[in-house]
């Protein structure tokens, strides 16, 4: 049982708490791996097929994916989250674990632009490899990893945007009635 709540909580501890088993308020190392296992198929089809066209295509989408998760994203999402309020040095969340936190916490909402950089820079990513991997006229290849990226989004959707701190996400599914909860205790 975890017993200190979000530093963002009101309350002193997690039991009897309402909103625990509905909403990922606490890292742990399985949700992280289970994270990994869900976003590695569509990486890795991806990075094969851009690099089977070019490598310098396969090197540029890297840094691109390199930009967007480790800097952008993280501005643009999640200087929202209260995850990434609970340290000073890194960010202790499912999925960016480890990397150092860089902006202040922002308990605001996202606002448009925000939004629209996060996500244009999910187009970018999941729609680079479509067009290396179509001019490569690998058909097959081009449906495998079109299929992983659906399943991305829906094993993110089911395991983890459903359950997600961060209410200001665009991609963020948590119901209403369990936000209000949370929001009870928590600025």
């Amino acid at each position: 049982m975890i017993d200190k709540p979000l530093s963002t909580c009101s309350k002193d501890t997690c039991k009897d708490c309402e909103v625990l088993s509905k909403l990922a308020c606490h890292f742990s190392f399985g949700k992280l791996l289970r994270f990994y296992s869900i976003v590695s198929p569509a990486f890795i089809l991806g990075g094969i097929g851009v690099y089977e066209y070019s490598v310098i295509c396969f090197i540029s989408w890297a840094m691109i994916i390199g930009l967007f998760f480790l800097f952008f994203g993280i501005r643009v999402l999640c200087t929202h989250c209260p995850h990434y309020n609970e340290s000073t040095g890194i960010i202790r969340c499912w999925v960016n674990y480890g990397i150092p936190r860089l902006w202040k916490y922002r308990p605001v909402p996202m606002n448009v632009i925000e939004k629209a950089v996060y996500l244009s820079g999910h187009i970018i990513i999941w729609g680079y490899p479509v067009l290396f991997i179509a001019l490569t006229r690998n058909w097959t290849w081009l449906g495998g990893y079109i299929i992983s990226v659906i399943l991305l989004f829906l094993l993110l959707n089911r395991f983890y945007c459903r359950r997600c701190l961060n209410f200001s996400c665009p991609l963020n599914n948590v119901s209403d009635k369990v936000k209000e909860e949370f929001l009870k205790n928590n600025y």
